[in-house]
């Protein structure tokens, strides 16, 4: 290479003869600036050392475009950038397995989620597994789930508090900005414990009945959940329920907690229900009776179900073709067991087990008595709509808000037996009726309950930010 070329590619000799060069005129390149204050003197013309305060322009290097500063200074950038640290990192400690199973509705509404935190960080309560390893899956980029797979209850909470250590602290910080726990007990106390140790906002989420002793009494440590309950409920940030009923049950115990309890939002699938084919036919099960009327229970005093067996026993009693069918669990099933056959109908009251596939019962039923007080089983009453069964309901609650008696639905007080009778009558004798009432109420469902998922999602994400 010749000595030329070297001094043409060495920065230094290229730039040292630039500034000779510039220096050797009578005007400074528009690039240049000149420190030296004399040189400055010397050579800057007029035009340059007075700059119009009017205008400032900036101009290219062939100076065929000018541009007003004032103007730059208010347009939009040229390059779009959005902070992702604006999201936040969610941990979620929860008892709930069906987050492991692709396609359940925990499963979606965590992994739907993932455009909305910046991460998200699941750990799940789990004992009595095969291997006491923990498992870690991670579902995307941004989703995480551990299983403890505790060897026993008692270190349910423990190894969880542990994963968290483990996979969420680098160099003393705490990975995570919200925690939210999704039960009082096992779940909550992991959730409390990291979230006062990092002080991380707590955020707990109140599915069951915690202020039934009746649900209570049936846990299998329940002393012990009744102290957790009250201790991790008074110490959250945040409490979200299911429940308007569970709501208002928070606040009556707990009257401090009232701004800071919101009831999740919820999501009716009406369109999976309506399309949903029938797995189990009434009918095929219970082939004696013709008219089977549809009772869906939790089988505790809020359900009513006591009330509905004395309603129905009349209609019982006169049609032998008549069928009563039960399905639920709860307290009260061996007293409500002993009550059919104290009212001699032991042949035409059905129990069955609480089952995931009430639709199916549902699509193969001719009537429903929905007649409880409790606001987490309003979803059945839109299951009722959606497959067009008709309905006899309780006067309070969301049937009474979205249905008109005598054009969508019956409704009488669960202590009104003869009244009760009286619409079994009715859907009974009066067919136009029942399908009238059943249409009606189908229409009223489908233009009223909110259907946007992702709508429910950004609602159901927000919730959990306003622990900030």
């Amino acid at each position: 290479m010749s000595k030329l070329d070297e001094a043409f590619l060495n920065p230094t000799v290229r730039a040292e003869n630039h500034l000779n060069k510039v220096l050797e005129t009578d005007e400074l390149a528009p690039d240049i600036v000149v420190l030296d204050q004399k040189l400055q003197g010397m050579h800057m013309p007029e035009s340059l050392n007075e700059p119009s305060p009017e205008k400032e322009t900036l101009e290219t290097e062939d100076s065929l475009v000018q541009i007003d500063v004032a103007e730059a200074r208010f347009e939009e950038p040229i390059l779009q950038t959005e902070s992702t640290r604006e999201k936040v990192r969610l941990l979620i400690c929860t008892t709930d397995a069906s987050v492991l199973e692709e396609g359940s509705v925990a499963y979606r509404r965590i992994v739907d989620q993932r455009d909305l935190f910046l991460e998200i960080h699941v750990i799940v309560l789990m004992y009595g597994r095969t291997t006491a390893e923990v498992v870690t899956l991670r579902l995307f980029d941004t989703i995480w789930m551990y299983q403890t797979n505790s060897r026993s209850w008692w270190k349910l909470s423990y190894d969880a508090y542990r994963i968290a250590e483990s996979q969420l602290v680098f160099s003393g910080g705490f990975r995570a900005d919200i925690v939210v726990a999704e039960d009082l007990f096992e779940a909550g106390i992991v959730g409390l414990l990291l979230s006062r140790k990092y002080e991380r906002p707590f955020q707990v989420h109140v599915y069951e009945d915690f202020f039934d002793p009746r649900f209570v009494d049936l846990l299998e440590h329940p002393l012990l959940y009744t102290w957790a309950s009250r201790y991790i409920l008074v110490r959250s940030t945040t409490v979200r329920v299911k429940t308007e009923f569970q709501r208002l049950a928070v606040i009556k115990k707990y009257p401090e907690l009232e701004p800071v309890t919101e009831v999740l939002p919820n999501y009716y699938n009406l369109d999976v229900w309506r399309d949903q084919e029938p797995q189990i036919a009434l009918s095929t099960t219970y082939p004696r009776f013709n008219f089977i009327i549809l009772h869906v229970s939790s089988m505790q005093a809020s359900s009513h179900t006591h009330e509905v067996m004395l309603g129905a026993a009349p209609i019982l009693r006169r049609y032998a073709t008549i069928g009563l069918v039960i399905v639920g669990n709860g307290p009260l099933r061996s007293f409500l067991e002993r009550q059919a056959i104290a009212l001699g109908l032991q042949n035409q009251i059905e129990f069955i087990p609480a089952s995931e596939d009430i639709i199916s019962y549902m699509k193969t039923a001719h009537v429903l008595i929905h007649l409880s007080d409790d606001g987490s089983e309003d979803d059945l009453i839109l299951q009722a709509a959606t497959v067009k069964l008709p309905m006899i309901l309780n006067r309070v609650g969301l049937g009474a808000k979205l249905f008109t008696e005598g054009e969508s639905a019956c409704f009488c007080e669960p202590e009104n037996a003869a009244y009760i009778a009286d619409c079994i009558n009715m859907y009974l004798n009066e067919n136009q009726s029942r399908s009238r009432y059943a249409l009606n109420a189908y229409d009223i469902v489908f233009e009223r309950i909110e259907q946007d998922y992702s709508s429910y999602i950004q609602e159901y994400s927000a919730s959990i930010l306003r622990s900030l």
